[in-house]
């Protein structure tokens, strides 16, 4: 896996070093609760069962971490997940100690960019958890454009949440 450098942040390989930080960030029900798949409290056993699957995902996924350059330091993590042919899924957290600053759109965009310039993806989807109004702006912000409303298990609230579904195709890719 290589490296997506943007301005403030690089994209980069998880490490075992990262655990401290992720479960820092995640042991937060201000961040875990807009999730599906982290559970509440957050426990390094859970980041490590974490790293050990992020770094045995089949070719064609990738997951990293949003490091900030000044630091290298783990601030969130980005994920793009190969679906159905030609298509993957977007999906990233950024601490809570972090947000407000466009961390989150300089990520998502980067991803973005490298999923359908390299990756050779034609499109990829998207969800958030109604009220998450942070992940609406920074995914609309993108192009990316409603399809629907589904349902999803989140783990850290222990309950069935409500999402808004969304697409972006390589085509319709903002800057």
């Amino acid at each position: 896996m290589t490296t997506i450098t943007t301005a403030r942040l690089s994209l980069r390989p998880l490490r075992e070093t990262d655990a401290g930080d992720i479960v820092r960030q995640l042991n937060n029900f201000a961040v875990s609760r807009w999730t599906a798949r982290v559970p509440f409290p957050y426990s390094t056993l859970d980041a490590e069962d974490f790293l050990r699957r992020s770094a045995a995902l089949p070719a064609g996924n990738w997951v990293a971490a949003i490091a900030a350059r000044e630091t290298d330091r783990l601030i969130g993590v980005i994920g793009c997940e190969a679906q159905d042919p030609g298509e993957a899924e977007l999906g990233y957290w950024i601490g809570e100690n972090h947000w407000g600053k466009g961390y989150g759109r300089e990520a998502a965009a980067a991803m973005a960019d490298h999923a359908f310039a390299v990756l050779g993806q034609e499109a990829l989807v998207a969800s958030y958890h109604v009220g998450n109004a942070a992940s609406q702006r920074i995914l609309e912000g993108l192009g990316f454009r409603r399809t629907g409303e589904g349902r999803s298990h989140s783990l850290a609230r222990n309950a069935e949440v409500d999402l808004v579904l969304l697409r972006l195709d390589a085509k319709d890719r903002r800057p």
